[in-house]
């Protein structure tokens, strides 16, 4: 009875294995995979990708075609090693991950052969040089790695778990293919590549851009460190809180120097910097190492006696690997760190007590047009996932009319441009908002009117309309609508996710029926929803059919990976490039505004204008004076055509017709 009760779940069929792991493996973007070829001894053939169990040895691209992946794949080989070699560099690889915040997947053929599988972050990338680097890192440790398909943008590709092998057989998964789909959907922490290149002790120097003047030294610390001198150290918003690894503190209170899991300690001196690196990481200052090491302290016997090589120059040695270890820190972990941001913006669903809101917000009359404005979008673009971007930009628009538009004439009327409605619409970028706002003024019935362009400075001004009312029952509708700026966390986790989730824990609903039919969506469509929802947490099941909110909140995801500070970002982008058309703007009208002739006397220190200004007419005058004496040139025609191509090849224009040109008179 207890045997059964222990018994290994059976081994699913490598066609489902296969069906289930290809789509979330892929490159995003190669929708072909790499097939076996026996003439060549290598994946010389390309298929289209798909669930269908290929019957060739088959696999999948590492890169997208901008030579970015989302995939971490190591390939133990037994012609590297024999099978206890494989065995154990893939234990000591995935030790070292799985350490660092990864979720793997690995898989083992009848010959000894190991693969495992590391996907990278929702909604982040590593590039070929970034892998690159860190395979040859690996490679060093690990003998058994080939680290040849990962250095290979165009055709570096990896086999499956249930993929036929070359000499017969198959691959089979470790654990179940519900562990291992979980693994590539909810993936690894946003952290974890910074946390292995800390734990390898690879140096990653950070891009460095706009370097300052020599006179005016850059402050690298600025922001990341607080404090002087014996009391520096890292600022709580980029200190770590977890315990200090087993192999650093093995070595600080007893100077073991052979740790299982770093490798790459070949004597005492990469262990105490390793240690201190640990330390400052934590939060230690100068001071609390002084005191951890001095005689009698409890780290005397292990980085105490590393310090004494150096004998009266040991205070001098400690204090050289502090200042080392804070540079290395802000060049490498910290520029992937998630800092703790104090909430600074409100959004739906982002409280900071962790709490989800409930009902309706904002005025009725706005709220109207929101929900009419939905149910048109949901028509317009039914069966396509873009009328969820049209949804949170029409969203976006209710909120700005709110907080800043006109209702004198009984319609909202607001004035705003497409980098701060990016900002709102869950951080869209500012093409594609300014793509649904030309899509939108354009269409027949559309909830939007564009009364106003742009000048200056000024935006766009839009009339929120309601001349084509869909809503039967106004108050069941718009008991559903929330006027609100909508949260970063869409950015990453997808747009057509947010209108299900919304209904689940701002306003209640809880049958899976009611939910989709509220959101339009089919029954299929809404199931993966909420799968999804499910998977990062933002969502439960309560009972059968039945679900609620989950425990985590957009607010902890969105600093999960760092959205507050991309936010910030785009803020300051925006900032400066608000600058330059306002600086623009300023020449332009002052060059138009100026004299021909100029007084450089009269123009001040250092102005713009204190060169004499071009006047852009004098040689359009000069031309039209020159014309009135001689006449057109000969090859007028043959000028006027390639003018007209310029035009039609560059700008796109169409020619509805063409003017004769008068036959020149003789002389």
């Amino acid at each position: 009875m207890s045997a059964a009760l222990h018994t290994p779940p059976a081994e699913a069929h490598p066609a489902d294995v296969w069906a289930g792991l290809a789509p979330l493996a892929a490159a995003p973007g190669r929708h072909q995979m790499r097939l076996w070829t026996p003439e060549t001894g290598k994946f010389s053939q390309t298929a289209k990708l798909t669930a269908k169990w290929p019957t060739r040895p088959a696999a999948v691209y590492l890169y997208s075609a901008n030579a970015t992946t989302v995939l971490l794949a190591l390939d133990f080989d037994t012609s590297r090693g024999d099978a206890a070699g494989v065995e154990r560099d893939l234990r000591t690889a995935e030790t070292w991950l799985t350490s660092c915040g990864a979720r793997v997947v690995t898989d083992y053929t009848d010959d000894g052969g190991r693969h495992l599988l590391c996907p990278l972050a929702i909604g982040t990338t590593a590039s070929l040089p970034e892998i690159s680097a860190l395979m040859r890192v690996l490679a060093g440790h690990l003998p058994t790695l080939d680290i040849a398909p990962a250095l290979n943008p165009a055709q570096g590709c990896i086999s499956l778990p249930g993929t036929l092998t070359k000499r017969g057989g198959y691959r089979h998964l470790d654990g179940t293919l519900t562990h291992a789909r979980a693994a590539f959907i909810e993936r690894s922490a946003p952290d974890m590549l910074p946390r292995l290149y800390q734990l390898l002790g690879m140096l990653k120097p950070a891009a460095t851009t706009d370097p300052s003047p020599p006179d005016e030294p850059h402050d690298h610390l600025s922001g990341y460190t607080t404090g002087e001198g014996e009391h520096r150290r890292l600022t709580p918003a980029y200190t770590r809180t977890d315990p200090l690894p087993d192999s650093i503190a093995a070595f600080a209170t007893h100077g073991d120097t052979a740790p299982t899991d770093r490798p790459h300690w070949k004597s005492p001196s990469e262990a105490r910097f390793a240690t201190v690196v640990a330390a400052l990481d934590r939060g230690y200052t100068p001071a609390i190492l002084r005191e951890l090491i001095e005689p009698g302290g409890p780290w005397h016997d292990g980085l105490g006696t590393a310090y004494k090589r150096y004998g009266h120059g040991a205070d001098r040695a400690l204090l050289r690997d502090i200042d080392r270890a804070f540079d290395w820190l802000i060049a490498n972990p910290l520029q992937y760190r998630r800092p703790q941001h104090k909430q600074k913006y409100t959004q739906g669903g982002s409280s900071p007590t962790a709490t989800h809101k409930s009902g309706f917000t904002g005025p009725p009359d706005l709220r109207h047009w929101l929900a009419n404005a939905f149910r048109w979008a949901d028509l317009e673009f039914a069966g396509q996932r873009y009328r969820w971007t049209v949804h949170a930009v029409l969203q976006t628009l209710a909120v700005h009319a709110l907080k800043a538009g006109d209702k004198s004439t009984g319609t909202w009327v607001v004035g705003v441009g497409g980098r701060s409605l990016s900002l709102g619409a869950g951080l869209l970028s500012p093409d594609a908002v300014w793509r649904v706002l030309r899509d939108l003024r354009d269409r027949q019935g559309s909830p939007v009117v564009l009364v106003r362009s742009h000048m200056g400075l000024e935006a766009d001004y839009y009339a929120l309309t309601s001349q084509n009312n869909l809503i039967t029952d106004l108050k069941h509708h718009t008991e559903r609508i929330r006027i609100e700026a909508v949260h970063d966390i869409w950015h990453i986790l997808g747009h057509h996710l947010r209108r299900i989730y919304e209904l689940i824990a701002h306003h209640g609903l809880t049958y899976r029926d009611d939910i989709y039919a509220a959101a339009a969506v089919s029954r299929s469509t809404g199931d993966e929803v909420v799968r999804q929802l499910q998977i990062h947490g933002l969502i439960a099941a309560t009972a059968p059919k039945m679900l609620g909110p989950g425990p985590v909140t957009p607010t902890v995801l969105a600093e999960a990976h760092q959205l507050p500070h991309l936010r910030e970002q785009r803020q300051q982008t925006y900032r400066q490039q608000r600058a330059q058309w306002q600086q623009w703007l300023d020449i332009r009208e002052r060059l138009k505004n100026a004299d021909t002739t100029f007084d450089a006397a009269k123009a001040p220190a250092g102005d713009a204008l204190s060169t004499p200004p071009y006047n852009a007419f004098a040689d359009t005058q000069d031309y039209l004076e020159s014309v009135l004496r001689t006449g057109p040139p000969e090859d007028i025609e043959r000028l006027e055509d390639h003018a007209i191509g310029l035009v039609e090849t560059i700008m796109g224009a169409t020619l509805l017709s063409r003017r004769a040109v008068p036959a020149k008179p003789s002389q």
